[in-house]
């Protein structure tokens, strides 16, 4: 009975962790996002900074991602949806490769234009630079370029990206 002790303890740290992978409140404080510049699977270069003016869907993503290819759908429709109101999305791949990226994007019938990669290395960096530890992990920023949301793709409702809408206005 006296090994259980240490159990516990691991089991607590493990939901900590799990509850911030899937933390569906937000950033407490909008902080400013960091810029930067990946390649597109289309060969084009995309800095976040592209955008500037404009509210931005951030997503980190992967094929071998249940979760990441179950939510990608919802997200991208939620993007389409307030498309013409100046949102985009942009989505950081992490998968070892573009062309698997690609295969299952395009299968699947959605765009690459906007899914960067550059490299494993690269966005791996980007990655570590927002502070994601697991995925998928998505990113609301205003118009100001400031984060207004971080988190679980499907926490992210249309009410939140209405309400960063119309505070850019």
């Amino acid at each position: 009975m006296r090994d259980i002790g240490p159990w516990i303890l691991i089991g607590l740290a493990a939901l900590v962790v799990i509850g911030a992978m899937i933390d569906s409140g937000g950033e407490t404080e909008p902080r400013p996002a960091p810029d930067f510049s990946l390649v597109s699977l289309d060969g084009e270069i995309v800095s976040l900074s592209d955008h500037e003016g404009r509210v931005v869907l951030l997503d980190f993503w992967a094929t071998w991602c249940r979760p990441c290819t179950r939510t990608f759908p919802a997200l991208h429709g939620l993007q389409q949806r307030f498309a013409d109101q100046g949102v985009d999305l942009l989505v950081v791949s992490l998968d070892r490769s573009a062309e698997v990226a690609r295969e299952h994007l395009v299968e699947a019938g959605f765009p690459t234009f906007n899914v960067l990669w550059g490299s494993l290395a690269e966005a791996r960096a980007v990655r570590g630079i927002y502070g994601v530890v697991g995925i998928p992990h998505t990113f609301l920023i205003d118009r100001d370029g400031l984060i207004q949301f971080s988190g679980y793709p499907l926490s992210l409702t249309a009410e939140k990206l209405l309400e960063v809408l119309a505070a850019g206005e």
